[in-house]
């Protein structure tokens, strides 16, 4: 997949974003948010429906607290939009003009439909709140904030291949007033610094399987793989196990056994060094001939 799909918030009157504290204006302006999609569709999917239900930035300040840009959720096919050279409102607000410190982007639902076979496909999405954080100066004039998701990176295969995740990722976040030419943008590396961290996502198979409860037999060897997991931020992981037979494992892939017949419950922790996520497996073990 080497599509992006670019979503522009264009805040007419509105935001610009710069570095460094400046004083803060008065008055009231609007604010018409739009999406745009760029570059190639992707070779797999013909359409991707990604349903938007909330886009709001938060003012610091004076009246301070979170002012909402879209009105009501909204769905919008990526592809169809790039496919014909549109682009799709989703909302248009009064915000006061001033400084603004944080944008969210929430992506509630998201389907596509395979080119191949046209199935339609649900992706599951283990972190849904894009968290920007970033001086946004709210100014007189027309401005655009263009925040550009790289499907490439945000679109994961899992389960044999046959399931997919959506965690957005940012490449490229760009703005620019009506009185300044020169488009400003942020690269990857400092739009990390940028992004609040979101925790990883858990993937695990049991002897080579998915599924939350595994049976085996006493002294039967067991390989609990979760390389699979993912940290949409690209954070170093740290892997726990916790065996619930006073026994404990580390790292992605690790193998166990059990020597007395009775229910466990295996917990894997895994974490980025500041948030983590937690898988729990259910191992029943038998006597061999049951």
């Amino acid at each position: 997949m080497k599509t992006k799909l670019v979503i522009i918030l264009a805040i007419a009157a509105c935001c610009i974003l710069i570095s460094g504290c400046v004083e803060e204006p008065v008055g009231i302006i609007n604010a018409p948010v739009e999406i745009l999609i760029g570059d190639m569709p992707t070779d797999e999917f013909k359409h991707i429906n990604i349903t938007f239900s909330e886009i709001k930035l938060h003012k610091s300040g004076n009246n301070s607290g979170w002012v909402n840009i879209t009105s009501e959720p909204k769905t919008v096919d990526l592809l169809y939009l790039h496919i014909n050279n549109l682009n799709e409102s989703l909302g248009i607000e009064e915000i006061e003009i001033g400084n603004y410190t944080k944008l969210w982007i929430v992506i509630d639902n998201a389907t596509g439909v395979l080119n191949e076979t046209n199935e339609t496909i649900n992706f599951t999405i283990p972190s849904n709140t894009l968290k920007i954080q970033q001086l946004f100066r709210v100014q007189e004039g027309n401005n655009s904030i263009f925040v550009d998701i790289d499907l490439n990176n945000s679109i994961l295969k899992y389960g044999g291949g046959e399931e997919y995740k959506l965690l957005p990722v940012i490449s490229r976040l760009s703005h620019r007033h009506e009185k300044q030419w020169k488009l400003q943008e942020h690269n990857k590396s400092k739009i990390k610094n940028m992004t609040e961290n979101r925790p990883p996502v858990i993937d695990i198979e049991v002897n080579g399987s998915r599924g939350k409860h595994v049976t085996v037999y006493v002294g039967e060897n067991i390989t609990f793989n979760a390389s699979g997991t993912y940290d949409v931020d690209g954070n170093e992981l740290n892997f726990t196990w916790d065996f619930d037979d006073e026994t404990n494992g580390t790292g992605p892939i690790v193998t166990h056994n059990y020597t007395d017949k009775e229910t466990y419950h295996v917990t894997l922790i895994v974490s980025d060094g500041e948030l983590e996520d937690t898988e729990r497996i259910t191992v029943t073990v038998r006597e061999q001939g049951e």
